[in-house]
Protein backbone atom coordinates (compact mmCIF):
# COMPACT_ATOMS: atom_id res chain seq x y z
CA UNK A 1 0.00 0.00 0.00
CA UNK A 2 0.89 3.57 -0.12
CA UNK A 3 0.59 7.06 1.11
CA UNK A 4 0.93 10.72 -1.14
CA UNK A 5 2.51 14.09 0.58
CA UNK A 6 2.00 16.83 -1.73
CA UNK A 7 4.22 19.99 0.35
CA UNK A 8 3.31 23.20 -0.53
CA UNK A 9 3.14 21.89 -4.54
CA UNK A 10 3.08 23.77 -7.44
CA UNK A 11 2.13 22.34 -10.59
CA UNK A 12 1.23 23.27 -13.99
CA UNK A 13 3.55 23.68 -17.07
CA UNK A 14 5.36 26.54 -19.21
CA UNK A 15 6.45 27.64 -15.75
CA UNK A 16 2.69 28.79 -14.94
CA UNK A 17 1.27 27.30 -11.88
CA UNK A 18 -2.25 26.40 -12.20
CA UNK A 19 -2.85 27.00 -8.35
CA UNK A 20 -1.90 28.18 -5.55
CA UNK A 21 0.46 25.88 -3.23
CA UNK A 22 -1.45 22.67 -2.27
CA UNK A 23 -0.38 21.02 0.80
CA UNK A 24 -2.23 17.58 1.22
CA UNK A 25 -1.77 14.00 2.65
CA UNK A 26 -3.67 11.06 0.79
CA UNK A 27 -3.36 8.27 2.41
CA UNK A 28 -3.68 4.27 1.71
CA UNK A 29 -7.30 3.26 2.46
CA UNK A 30 -8.57 6.29 0.96
CA UNK A 31 -10.96 7.18 -2.28
CA UNK A 32 -10.55 10.97 -3.18
CA UNK A 33 -11.97 12.72 -6.34
CA UNK A 34 -10.35 15.60 -8.21
CA UNK A 35 -13.02 17.84 -9.39
CA UNK A 36 -12.95 21.29 -11.16
CA UNK A 37 -13.24 22.95 -14.84
CA UNK A 38 -11.61 21.84 -17.74
CA UNK A 39 -8.13 23.20 -17.91
CA UNK A 40 -8.23 23.63 -14.08
CA UNK A 41 -5.01 21.04 -14.19
CA UNK A 42 -6.68 17.84 -13.29
CA UNK A 43 -4.07 15.87 -15.55
CA UNK A 44 -1.66 17.81 -14.82
CA UNK A 45 -1.95 17.30 -11.26
CA UNK A 46 -2.26 13.41 -11.98
CA UNK A 47 0.97 13.56 -14.15
CA UNK A 48 2.94 15.47 -11.71
CA UNK A 49 1.78 13.11 -9.01
CA UNK A 50 3.07 9.83 -10.68
CA UNK A 51 6.81 11.93 -11.36
CA UNK A 52 6.07 12.30 -15.50
CA UNK A 53 6.07 16.06 -14.43
CA UNK A 54 8.19 18.19 -12.54
CA UNK A 55 6.88 20.06 -9.60
CA UNK A 56 6.83 23.85 -10.25
CA UNK A 57 7.99 24.08 -6.44
CA UNK A 58 6.75 21.99 -3.77
CA UNK A 59 7.21 18.39 -3.77
CA UNK A 60 5.71 15.25 -3.85
CA UNK A 61 6.47 12.25 -1.87
CA UNK A 62 5.15 8.51 -1.36
CA UNK A 63 5.41 7.27 2.06
CA UNK A 64 7.42 9.72 3.22
CA UNK A 65 10.09 9.73 0.47
CA UNK A 66 10.30 12.57 -2.68
CA UNK A 67 9.47 10.34 -5.36
CA UNK A 68 11.87 12.35 -7.59
CA UNK A 69 14.66 10.63 -5.70
CA UNK A 70 12.83 6.78 -6.61
CA UNK A 71 14.44 4.51 -8.42
CA UNK A 72 11.43 4.20 -11.72
CA UNK A 73 10.64 0.25 -10.55
CA UNK A 74 10.42 0.88 -7.20
CA UNK A 75 7.88 3.66 -7.77
CA UNK A 76 6.02 1.63 -9.89
CA UNK A 77 5.27 -0.61 -7.69
CA UNK A 78 4.10 2.34 -5.28
CA UNK A 79 2.59 4.04 -7.95
CA UNK A 80 0.11 3.39 -11.03
CA UNK A 81 -1.23 5.79 -13.48
CA UNK A 82 -4.21 5.76 -16.13
CA UNK A 83 -3.89 8.75 -18.21
CA UNK A 84 -6.86 10.51 -19.82
CA UNK A 85 -5.64 9.34 -23.19
CA UNK A 86 -3.88 6.55 -23.68
CA UNK A 87 -3.99 5.14 -27.26
CA UNK A 88 -2.85 1.47 -28.16
CA UNK A 89 -0.77 1.63 -31.53
CA UNK A 90 1.16 -1.31 -31.57
CA UNK A 91 -0.38 -4.72 -32.85
CA UNK A 92 -0.51 -6.87 -29.79
CA UNK A 93 -3.02 -9.30 -28.32
CA UNK A 94 -4.88 -7.97 -25.50
CA UNK A 95 -3.59 -10.59 -23.33
CA UNK A 96 -0.05 -9.39 -24.61
CA UNK A 97 -0.49 -5.60 -24.13
CA UNK A 98 -2.07 -6.54 -20.59
CA UNK A 99 1.13 -8.32 -19.71
CA UNK A 100 3.29 -4.91 -20.04
CA UNK A 101 1.49 -3.77 -16.22
CA UNK A 102 4.10 -6.93 -15.16
CA UNK A 103 7.11 -4.74 -15.82
CA UNK A 104 7.77 -3.37 -12.07
CA UNK A 105 7.51 -7.16 -10.60
CA UNK A 106 10.05 -8.96 -13.25
CA UNK A 107 14.03 -8.94 -13.50
CA UNK A 108 14.90 -7.40 -17.33
CA UNK A 109 14.69 -10.01 -20.11
CA UNK A 110 12.96 -12.94 -17.91
CA UNK A 111 9.16 -14.67 -19.31
CA UNK A 112 6.36 -13.98 -17.16
CA UNK A 113 6.28 -16.07 -13.16
CA UNK A 114 3.04 -18.09 -12.72
CA UNK A 115 2.09 -15.11 -10.36
CA UNK A 116 2.84 -12.89 -13.41
CA UNK A 117 0.31 -14.92 -15.40
CA UNK A 118 -2.20 -14.86 -12.48
CA UNK A 119 -2.34 -11.28 -12.07
CA UNK A 120 -2.41 -10.45 -15.62
CA UNK A 121 -5.85 -13.29 -15.90
CA UNK A 122 -7.73 -11.32 -12.78
CA UNK A 123 -7.12 -8.02 -14.73
CA UNK A 124 -8.63 -9.59 -17.53
CA UNK A 125 -11.52 -10.84 -15.83
CA UNK A 126 -11.65 -7.34 -13.37
CA UNK A 127 -12.22 -6.18 -16.55
CA UNK A 128 -14.88 -7.79 -18.67
CA UNK A 129 -11.84 -8.57 -20.96
CA UNK A 130 -11.20 -12.30 -21.15
CA UNK A 131 -13.34 -12.97 -23.98
CA UNK A 132 -10.99 -10.63 -26.33
CA UNK A 133 -7.89 -11.67 -24.69
CA UNK A 134 -6.85 -13.08 -27.98
CA UNK A 135 -7.96 -10.10 -30.14
CA UNK A 136 -5.28 -7.68 -31.44
CA UNK A 137 -5.97 -4.35 -28.59
CA UNK A 138 -5.56 -1.58 -31.37
CA UNK A 139 -8.63 -3.22 -33.50
CA UNK A 140 -11.06 -3.46 -30.59
CA UNK A 141 -13.60 -0.84 -29.75
CA UNK A 142 -12.56 2.60 -28.16
CA UNK A 143 -14.45 1.91 -24.94
CA UNK A 144 -12.51 -1.82 -25.22
CA UNK A 145 -9.45 -0.25 -25.16
CA UNK A 146 -10.18 1.73 -22.57
CA UNK A 147 -10.65 -1.30 -20.32
CA UNK A 148 -7.28 -2.97 -21.67
CA UNK A 149 -5.70 0.27 -20.27
CA UNK A 150 -7.24 0.13 -17.04
CA UNK A 151 -6.43 -3.82 -16.95
CA UNK A 152 -2.58 -2.97 -17.48
CA UNK A 153 -2.98 -0.62 -14.59
CA UNK A 154 -4.53 -3.28 -12.40
CA UNK A 155 -1.82 -5.95 -13.26
CA UNK A 156 0.93 -3.63 -12.46
CA UNK A 157 -0.54 -3.99 -8.89
CA UNK A 158 0.51 -0.60 -7.65
CA UNK A 159 -0.19 0.28 -3.62
CA UNK A 160 -1.38 3.67 -5.17
CA UNK A 161 -3.59 3.98 -8.22
CA UNK A 162 -3.84 7.61 -9.73
CA UNK A 163 -6.93 7.42 -12.27
CA UNK A 164 -7.49 10.54 -14.91
CA UNK A 165 -10.79 10.38 -15.94
CA UNK A 166 -11.22 6.49 -16.05
CA UNK A 167 -14.45 5.85 -17.00
CA UNK A 168 -14.30 7.85 -20.08
CA UNK A 169 -15.76 6.52 -23.24
CA UNK A 170 -17.61 3.01 -20.81
CA UNK A 171 -21.28 2.07 -20.74
CA UNK A 172 -22.78 2.39 -17.46
CA UNK A 173 -22.81 -1.27 -17.10
CA UNK A 174 -18.75 -1.00 -16.93
CA UNK A 175 -18.96 2.12 -15.70
CA UNK A 176 -20.25 1.44 -12.76
CA UNK A 177 -18.39 -2.13 -12.33
CA UNK A 178 -15.13 -0.18 -12.12
CA UNK A 179 -16.38 2.26 -10.28
CA UNK A 180 -17.30 -0.43 -7.36
CA UNK A 181 -13.98 -2.19 -7.88
CA UNK A 182 -11.78 0.64 -7.53
CA UNK A 183 -14.14 1.59 -3.99
CA UNK A 184 -13.22 -2.32 -3.21
CA UNK A 185 -9.34 -1.39 -3.86
CA UNK A 186 -9.66 1.56 -1.54
CA UNK A 187 -11.25 -0.44 1.23
CA UNK A 188 -8.82 -3.32 1.08
CA UNK A 189 -6.28 -0.43 1.87
CA UNK A 190 -4.99 0.98 -1.46
CA UNK A 191 -5.21 4.56 -1.87
CA UNK A 192 -7.12 5.86 -5.03
CA UNK A 193 -7.17 9.28 -6.61
CA UNK A 194 -9.65 9.94 -9.31
CA UNK A 195 -10.17 13.17 -11.96
CA UNK A 196 -14.29 13.34 -12.62
CA UNK A 197 -16.34 15.36 -14.18
CA UNK A 198 -19.07 13.68 -12.86
CA UNK A 199 -20.05 15.26 -9.31
CA UNK A 200 -22.58 12.97 -9.06
CA UNK A 201 -19.52 9.65 -9.36
CA UNK A 202 -17.71 12.01 -6.48
CA UNK A 203 -21.04 11.97 -4.37
CA UNK A 204 -21.04 8.28 -4.70
CA UNK A 205 -17.43 6.58 -4.31
CA UNK A 206 -15.30 9.41 -2.77
CA UNK A 207 -14.69 9.77 0.83
CA UNK A 208 -12.72 12.68 0.31
CA UNK A 209 -12.27 15.55 -2.45
CA UNK A 210 -9.98 18.07 -3.68
CA UNK A 211 -11.52 20.98 -5.23
CA UNK A 212 -8.98 22.51 -7.79
CA UNK A 213 -11.44 26.34 -8.51
CA UNK A 214 -10.58 28.21 -11.77
CA UNK A 215 -9.11 30.97 -9.47
CA UNK A 216 -6.11 28.79 -8.68
CA UNK A 217 -7.92 28.18 -5.24
CA UNK A 218 -8.27 24.75 -3.92
CA UNK A 219 -10.51 22.88 -0.86
CA UNK A 220 -9.47 19.66 0.24
CA UNK A 221 -11.55 17.28 2.99
CA UNK A 222 -14.21 15.37 3.64
CA UNK A 223 -16.80 14.65 0.44
CA UNK A 224 -20.54 15.21 2.53
CA UNK A 225 -18.39 18.30 4.26
CA UNK A 226 -17.45 20.06 0.46
CA UNK A 227 -20.58 18.74 -1.82
CA UNK A 228 -22.43 22.15 -1.23
CA UNK A 229 -24.45 24.75 -3.48
CA UNK A 230 -22.03 27.01 -2.90
CA UNK A 231 -19.00 25.44 -3.26
CA UNK A 232 -20.29 24.09 -6.82
CA UNK A 233 -21.44 27.04 -8.20
CA UNK A 234 -17.60 28.28 -7.67
CA UNK A 235 -16.34 25.34 -8.76
CA UNK A 236 -18.18 25.00 -12.29
CA UNK A 237 -19.34 28.69 -12.60
CA UNK A 238 -22.95 27.57 -13.09
CA UNK A 239 -25.76 26.48 -10.04
CA UNK A 240 -25.73 22.91 -8.91
CA UNK A 241 -29.07 22.00 -6.98
CA UNK A 242 -29.29 18.88 -4.82
CA UNK A 243 -32.07 16.38 -5.28
CA UNK A 244 -32.94 12.69 -4.01
CA UNK A 245 -32.58 11.71 -0.51
CA UNK A 246 -29.65 11.97 2.31
CA UNK A 247 -28.86 8.38 1.40
CA UNK A 248 -28.28 9.02 -2.00
CA UNK A 249 -27.72 12.21 -2.95
CA UNK A 250 -27.89 13.82 -6.95
CA UNK A 251 -27.08 17.06 -8.07
CA UNK A 252 -27.95 19.11 -11.02
CA UNK A 253 -27.06 21.93 -12.99
CA UNK A 254 -30.08 24.66 -12.75
CA UNK A 255 -29.79 25.84 -16.72
CA UNK A 256 -32.52 28.70 -18.61
CA UNK A 257 -35.61 27.02 -17.58
CA UNK A 258 -38.47 26.98 -20.59
CA UNK A 259 -41.16 29.38 -20.28
CA UNK A 260 -44.35 28.06 -20.09
CA UNK A 261 -46.85 27.97 -23.62
CA UNK A 262 -49.91 30.31 -22.40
Amino acid sequence: MASLQLDGLVFGHRGQGLTRPVTVEARSGEFWAVLGENGSGKSTLMATLAGLRPPLAGQVAVDGVNLRRMPRKVLARRLGLLLQHQDVAFPYSVRETVSAGRYAHRPPWRPLSREDHDAVERALAETGLLEFAELRADQVSGGEQRRVAIATLLAQEPGALLLDEPVNHLDVRHEVALMDRFRGYADDGRLIMVSLHDVNLASQYADRLLMLYADGTWEAGDTAELLTEDRLEHLYGVPLKEVGSDETPFWVPLGHRKRSRR
